[in-house]
């Protein structure tokens, strides 16, 4: 559910009285719907549920039509999982300017989470979709951030969010609210191109770009002073990974990892952050591995 509920609900109750003065206005029509639905003689919540299921939530984008005034606006906070996620705009693209931290798909089924460093390692076998946070549980955990203790999952959950493997990335239920979904490689390559790299350059893998990275880096958290502007509000953080190999976390406060929905074979397309590197990194890796992950929005 996106975070464009409360508002809804509250223009609702405005449109009831509009409705309700509209039909008293001269006591010569009756209203288009009877605010009262349950013939109680008053108008109160149970009446406003029986609005909402003729009007709608607006809930989902493109099957309802919603006043403009009701409408999305990439600024606009989103809510999801019992947390609110800033949204920033770059170029056409309406992007979380933080990473995803949620434990369940858009439909509310559980991600499964909590998994031992055997049972993170045994996901790239039997593609169990899986998240974990930087640092839980008993896990070799190696940290390099300066500003944050990154081996404690309670510090690294409200840093970086939570860290996914590709198999959660291409469940189709959903990483993202609905709305949103995570980028593709393409669509990667269009923020790339936005802040300045070639197309040719966009296509390419490896290290790519001139100062791209450093554009969407944010201005503290990153070892050895490797911070950046952050020129568009993308605020990348250096979140680490949770190994494929032996479920160890690596590299928080070094490097930052984010997942595209593409798949390569039986891995993914990945986009990489370093702390000394001012480029920005794309490549193909294990579906296994537990990366960072950002939502896009669907809409134009």
């Amino acid at each position: 559910m996106r975070d464009m509920r409360h508002p809804i609900i509250l223009a609702l109750v405005f449109l009831m009285l509009g409705v309700l003065m509209a039909g008293n206005v001269s006591g010569q029509e009756s209203p288009p719907w009877n605010p009262d639905a349950n013939g109680d003689g008053c108008v109160t919540t149970s009446d406003l549920v029986s609005l909402l299921s003729v009007f709608g939530l607006c809930s989902d984008w493109g099957s309802v039509d919603c006043p403009d005034s009701l409408e999305f606006t990439c600024s606009d906070p989103v809510d999801f999982d019992n947390y609110a996620y800033e949204t920033v705009l770059i170029g056409s693209q309406c992007w979380f300017a933080e990473n995803l931290r949620t434990t369940v798909y858009a439909n509310g089924d559980v991600i499964p989470a909590g998994l031992t460093d055997a049972e993170w390692d045994s996901t790239f076998t039997t593609t169990l979709d899986a998240t974990a946070v930087y640092g839980e549980g008993i896990s070799e955990c190696f940290d390099s951030s300066p500003s944050i203790d990154a081996c404690d999952e309670g510090q690294s959950l409200a840093e970086y969010g939570r860290l996914y493997n590709r198999y959660a990335v291409a469940d189709a239920r959903g990483l993202c609210p609905s709305g949103w979904h995570v980028p593709t490689d393409e669509e990667w390559m269009v923020l790339e191109m936005e802040l300045g790299m070639s197309e040719s350059e966009a296509n390419s893998t490896g290290w790519r770009g001139t100062d791209e990275g450093t554009q969407l880096k944010s201005t503290s958290g990153w070892d050895n002073n490797g911070n950046g502007p952050d020129d568009f509000g993308f605020s990348a953080l250096p979140g680490g990974d949770r190994s494929s190999l032996d479920g160890d976390f690596n590299n928080a406060g070094n490097w930052g990892w984010w997942w595209s929905s593409s798949p390569a074979g039986g891995n993914g397309w990945f986009r990489r952050l370093f702390k000394s590197n001012p480029a920005i990194f794309r490549g193909v890796i294990t579906s296994g591995g537990g990366f960072s992950v950002r939502c896009l929005w669907d809409g134009e």
